[in-house]
């Protein structure tokens, strides 16, 4: 009886763990599970991190790796401890099992097996977040795969990047290398794959706020795991008339379907009504698990949901106080519009050509000032819907900053200021020009407004490790700590009146920092009232990404 139960549960595990969990984290792949399938604690390694037991995983497989004497076996658990450590978040514990896993397929000329090792270490980066390292070790692995239509390895490699936009919130991006993952999973019927897939969807559409979508996503990857688990009870009934004795089968030497045939034979001696008692018991837990799961996942979105739903809250109360501050910006120009041209309306008969030209000039200042508003909120609010174009190409910022000083040197010479440009010759960044060129506009055009008469406005370039800094320096009327803190926030309304009364909509530098957002930046501010500002923005160097 002891036998007979330990049969039936190893078949139960074998079929779920090798024909149709075979899960490797955040990768899985045909390559890895055809080898991971000759071994029976690898099997049990990956039911551990199908339950969320990565933990469990880790030590069963570091016991076995220090026993282990086959070096191809030794490679596949070195894959399994990366992505399990991957899986728990301890990222630097997983980077020397998967660069082991790189190097020994490497010593064997394996270019599938290096793909497969490339995407895993792509994902690393990813989580690392440095999303330089990541994006350019993906497409190396893209350019290196077999020229194949449809594979495994090329939608792995699409769902690294998919997690990649939606952590850099380019959405278009994400949701078109998703689309093209779950094309190919569909075609080759990779559940698992799927069901990763549904997980992108469901994450990319909760960090754009649309939770609808994000909700029918995670209800399709809860649904398609049900359907993979009963799938399972359903392989597991076929066998029921199969008895044995687990150690007649070596596990290191025989792969599932070897070991299932095996019992067969040896347990079909069995009396059925045995056969049929214990695997009523093993199909009792397998619903038992089924349920567990269900209710466990829908639990943790019933949770997330309601974490989200508090963060929607807080951010519509930071949204209603923008248009409020927004609201009270354009009445200023349509109050001006309005009284001006009721003015020349009514009276333009008994005014004088001085008086009308005047007005006129007023009503242009004002329709002036409300179209740079309406243009900037539109721009700030596409960046919000995600639909901002960006196109990167290799710029060189020299030539660039240049154009756009000389545009800008008739505002400046109104004031008596020199521009000083200090950009070496041939830097070359890796980000869309349009949205360069506004922000670095923008930062000019500011320093040109709180200058002095006769002051100095320095523009400078330098590298700092992969990126590119770029600093504007004024030596004008500067900004307080307090205000400091604000410049950047959309819920606030800081707007300065510059050293001849220029009159700005206080969204630029809102506009700024999610423009360099979008090509992969970051910017900062240091300021002294009195003394001057230096804004400062990073932008990737071409370098990095000459495999693209």
């Amino acid at each position: 009886m002891r036998y007979l139960l330990k049969g039936l549960i190893l078949v139960f595990l074998l079929h779920i763990s090798v024909g149709l969990l075979g899960n490797d984290g955040p990768l899985q792949g045909k390559y890895v599970h055809n080898v991971h399938g000759n071994n029976e604690i690898i099997a049990k390694a990956d039911l551990y991190l199908q339950i969320n037991d990565a933990p469990k995983a880790i030590r069963l497989l570091l016991d076995n790796l220090e026993h282990c004497t086959d070096s191809s076996l030794q490679s596949i658990i070195n894959y399994k401890i990366g992505i399990a450590y991957l899986t728990e978040g301890y990222y630097e514990d997983a980077l020397p099992y998967l660069k082991k896993f790189k190097a020994y397929q490497e010593s064997k000329g394996d270019s599938i097996g290096i793909v497969a090792a490339d995407i895993a270490l792509g994902k690393y980066y990813c989580q690392r977040n440095d999303y330089t390292n990541a994006s350019s070790i993906i497409f190396h692995a893209l350019n290196r795969m077999p020229h194949q239509s449809e594979n495994e390895l090329k939608a792995m490699a699409f769902l690294v990047l998919a997690e990649l936009n939606v952590q850099n919130r380019v959405f278009s991006e994400a949701k078109s290398y998703a689309q093209e993952a779950l094309a190919i999973s569909t075609t080759l019927k990779l559940n698992n794959l799927k069901l990763k897939c549904f997980d992108v969807f469901s994450c990319l559409y909760e960090t754009m706020g649309d939770y609808q979508s994000a909700l029918y996503y995670k209800n399709k990857s809860v649904n398609l795991q049900d359907s993979i688990i009963k799938s399972a009870a359903s392989a597991l009934t076929s066998t029921q008339h199969l008895t044995g004795n687990i150690y007649d089968v070596s596990p290191e030497n025989a792969n599932a379907e070897m070991a299932t045939r095996a019992i067969s034979v040896n347990l079909s001696k069995l009396k059925d009504d045995e056969v049929i008692y214990w695997g009523s018991i093993v199909l009792l837990f397998v619903f038992a698990l089924v349920f567990f799961m269900l209710f466990r996942s829908k639990m943790l979105l019933s949770k997330k949901l309601k974490h989200k739903n508090v963060e929607l809250e807080k951010l519509n109360a930071t949204k209603d106080k923008f248009f409020s501050i927004l609201a009270h910006d354009l009445k200023s120009p349509f109050n001006s519009l309005m009284g001006f041209s009721e003015v020349l309306s009514l009276q333009v008969e008994s005014k004088s050509q001085q008086e009308i030209v005047e007005y006129s000039r007023s009503i242009h200042n004002s329709t002036r000032k409300l179209y740079s508003l309406v243009e900037t909120l539109l721009q700030w609010s596409r960046t919000q819907l995600g639909t901002t174009e960006y196109k990167p190409e290799r710029l060189d910022v020299k030539i660039v900053a240049s154009n756009i000083i000389s545009i800008l040197k008739i505002n400046a010479e109104e004031k008596d200021i020199v521009i000083s440009l200090d950009i070496s010759n041939n830097m070359l960044a890796w980000a869309d020009k349009d949205l360069f060129s506004a922000v670095l506009r923008n930062l000019v055009s500011n320093a040109i407004k709180f200058s002095r008469v006769g002051s100095v406005i320095s523009v400078t370039g330098k590298t700092k490790g992969s990126y590119m800094e770029i600093s504007v320096t004024d030596t004008g009327v500067g900004i307080s700590k307090d205000n400091l803190q604000k410049i950047f926030r959309v819920d606030t309304n800081i707007t300065t009146t510059g050293t001849f009364n220029e009159k700005g909509t206080g969204l630029g530098l809102v506009l700024c920092k999610e423009f360099v957002e979008i090509n992969k930046g970051v910017i900062s501010a240091e300021s002294k009232l009195e003394k001057g500002s230096t804004f400062k923005f990073t932008v990737p160097l071409s370098t990095n990404y000459s495999l693209n």
